[in-house]
């Protein structure tokens, strides 16, 4: 799952003006992807129904959010939506190494892999990563006549962008595709034409998502995770991370989880309690991706419609 661009907090950190927060104040980070800003709302919303707590939220990034975590002066103290193990680095710096973050249970499954349509496997057979290395393949995903198909591994900042391009090498097609990398919305926009078009494409793909429910759409064979044949190198500072890295399988079996930042276990333990009683299954994200990237509804306003809608499922989160 998934990185964004953001420039306040960074400077912000940087010049180390960063003021302690009110300890009745919270700030939830906002990542850019549908779905994800409709957790943060929902989180807002019953934090500040319940507990009284004024909320804030700010766009951010994974490593942002996790650096004003770690410095516990409240600039950022939930991240809503940290996929692993994609992320596992941050992880392993900030909650096992430095102990100023901490994780909650799992509270949905994800997938991570290469997706095309159904009616590319129906009408070409194409099932598996490995059908990628065929040449009528490839020059159905071939837009500009350069002799390369084209695959998206996803946007820009993304750690599962550089991941898929190790795995496009190791499965022995990268030579084979230009990679191409852009905004979601430029391949959502893409794989909605192609499909109704009845055209081969093939990107990154992940789920939950709402594009699922727009079109038929398969996940490509791949071989089961093999940990002996996974090793991703530091992709954030390791300038040779393709060279340093493999990852000759799928991914290993992925969750996301809420990060927090420690500071909250005594400046406002019922949000960590509510934050630790969360599971929201992953019929539930799909459902908020679909009502935020296909029906195109504002996150806040459908968040708290949801919130409303839903009292028994926000008190099984509250433990009542």
């Amino acid at each position: 799952m998934k990185l964004l661009k953001t420039l306040p907090i960074v400077a912000a950190l940087s010049a180390g003006t960063m003021a302690p927060a009110a300890e009745d104040k919270v700030v939830i980070g906002q990542p850019n992807w549908g779905y994800a800003k409709v957790i943060a709302n929902v989180l807002k919303i019953i934090a500040e129904d319940n507990f009284g707590i004024e909320v804030e939220m700010v766009p951010g990034n994974h490593a942002v959010f996790f650096k004003a975590m770690d410095q516990g002066a409240g600039e950022v103290d939930i991240h809503p939506d940290l996929w692993l193990p994609n992320n596992q680095g941050l992880v392993n710096e900030y909650v096992n190494d430095r102990g100023t973050v901490a994780l909650t249970s799992p509270t949905f499954p994800a997938q991570d892999g290469f997706c095309t349509t159904k009616h590319a496997m129906d009408t070409y057979d194409l099932k598996s990563v490995y059908d990628l290395t065929r040449p009528e393949i490839v020059e159905l995903t071939d837009r500009d006549g350069d002799g390369k198909g084209e695959i998206w591994m996803g946007a820009p900042g993304w750690k599962s962008t550089k991941i898929h391009q190790i795995r496009a090498r190791d499965y022995g097609f990268s030579d084979l595709y230009e990679a191409t990398s852009s905004e979601e919305t430029v391949i959502l926009s893409q794989i909605d034409s192609d499909a109704k078009a009845g055209n081969v494409v093939v990107w990154g793909c992940y789920t939950p998502h709402h594009i699922f429910g727009m079109h038929e759409l398969v996940v490509l064979e791949e071989p089961a995770h093999d940990p002996a044949k996974w090793s991703i190198a530091d992709l954030e500072n390791d300038a040779n991370w393709l060279e340093n890295s493999m990852a000759g399988t799928s991914f290993p079996a992925t969750t996301s989880q809420i990060a927090y930042s420690k500071r909250l276990e005594t400046a406002a333990p019922n949000m960590v309690d509510l934050l630790n009683g969360i599971d929201f299954g992953a019929q539930l994200i799909n459902d908020w991706s679909f009502a935020v990237g296909v029906d195109e509804r504002d996150p806040a306003k459908y968040a708290r419609e949801w919130v409303k809608a839903n009292p028994d499922v926000v008190a099984s989160w509250l433990g009542q």
